[in-house]
């Protein structure tokens, strides 16, 4: 039977471009077997695998390692190596180990003697392309594939409904990520602001989501650690605590939650363009009070801790890597321009609480962050486009 490669990498990859393109492929009658592929990463939370076997559509998942040492991978069978996400490296590897085409999204026109075929996700990307030599045939523009995995905009009454809120009530949405450095020490973080905010607004609630590729175990261990009171068996379900409201973990209807809420609060990430396109103000804050534990790129991501001064170095490369970058969260990098506030730096809690309070009591403010969004172009279909090419590829004579 032939066979398509998905190479993927972390938590947002997983679910924000191989979901999105694997329905789409779903959709179009795909006759090929779908195997993704998990490869090597330093934000990777250790569940993507497990998600990609929830994921309709996939009938395997391997981790490189896994895959390579697999005697059968050389066959006659028509084969595609389709990378939405990680290292190009592992792509260039398995599609000349397989013998095989690969085509690739992404922004930079990176392996040109190697890759068939490259998806660009805005026109300064294939401009990029065009300046570099390559062909216009090897390039086809199809969009942002995140928005393809959050609905559009809706309706936030029935959002409310769905959520329970009553009139009269509100709600926030804190959102760590989906990354292990992120959410096991960011929910005990958001939970505190939340409750920080909550006791001087008694008419709010909070929602939490969770990730589907979030380690449940891990996320327990850091409220544990943080000392917060909650309930549930296996997964936590809610905040346990003194004050008006309610703090909760949200699994199912996420993106309801977050269409609920007067303003959602959220590290950088895939979840800063979902949140977008559901057109639900956004504050994006990035702590820096642990910096050691953040992962870095390259040679300094390889830096054992355990080496004496490793902590020291490792917190000032990211603080300098930090001020390096303008913008941290997706909508400001992709207009160039401040559309949503981001705050950096080392914070508490009950900062972040403050800043919830300068936002939520200026309506005009929070009109004004979702107006900027207009600056950003919110068109779905790059998941379709990717899948159309992908089955062409396959019912095509060798």
């Amino acid at each position: 039977m032939d066979e398509l490669f998905i190479l993927t990498n972390s938590p947002g990859e997983v679910s924000g471009w191989v979901r999105p393109v694997v329905s789409g492929l779903a959709s179009k009658g795909f006759p090929a077997k779908v195997s993704l592929v998990v490869l090597p990463c330093q934000y990777a939370s250790g569940m993507e695998a497990e998600y990609g076997k929830e994921i309709g559509g996939i009938d395997s998942v391997y981790t490189f390692k896994e895959l390579w040492k697999n005697r059968g991978l050389v066959s006659d069978r028509k084969k595609l190596v389709l990378q939405l996400g990680g290292d190009p490296f592992f792509g260039a590897l398995l599609s000349a180990k397989l013998r095989c085409n690969w085509m690739i999204y992404t922004s930079r026109p990176r392996w040109k003697s190697r890759v068939g075929h490259y998806f660009v996700p805005d026109a300064a990307a294939e401009n990029r392309f065009a300046v570099q030599g390559v062909k216009r045939d090897r390039v086809t523009k199809v969009g942002n594939l995140i928005f393809d995995s959050a609905p559009e905009c809706g309706d936030a009454d029935e959002a409310r409904r769905i959520m329970g809120l009553s009139d009269g009530e509100q709600a926030l949405s804190f959102l760590p990520g989906s990354r292990p450095f992120e959410y096991r020490d960011g929910f005990p973080f958001f939970s505190c602001a939340a409750m920080e905010f909550l006791t001087n607004h008694p008419n709010y609630h909070a929602f939490l989501p969770v990730a589907p590729t979030v380690d449940e175990k891990l996320l327990i261990e850091g409220l544990d650690e943080a000392g917060l009171n909650w309930r549930g068996g296996s997964a936590a379900e809610e905040i346990l605590w003194n004050g008006p409201g309610r703090i909760r973990f949200i699994r199912e209807n996420n993106f309801e939650a977050i269409k609920a809420s007067t303003l959602a609060v959220a590290f950088p990430g895939t979840n800063n363009l979902q949140i977008t396109s559901l057109c639900v103000p956004l504050l994006t804050v990035i702590p820096l009070n642990q910096a050691e534990n953040i992962p870095l790129d390259g040679i300094p991501g390889m830096i054992p801790m355990s080496v004496p001064g490793a902590k020291v170095l490792k917190k000032k490369l990211v603080y300098w890597y930090s001020r390096r970058l303008k913008y941290a969260s997706l909508p400001n990098r992709i207009t160039g321009k401040e559309i949503v506030p981001e705050h950096r730096g080392v914070m508490t809690p009950s900062m972040v609480a403050g800043l919830v309070e300068e936002l939520v009591s200026d309506p005009e403010r929070l009109s004004g962050i979702v107006r900027g969004y207009s600056e950003i172009v919110l068109e779905r279909g790059a998941a379709s486009k990717i899948a159309d090419k992908v089955c062409d590829y396959f019912s095509s004579v060798n």
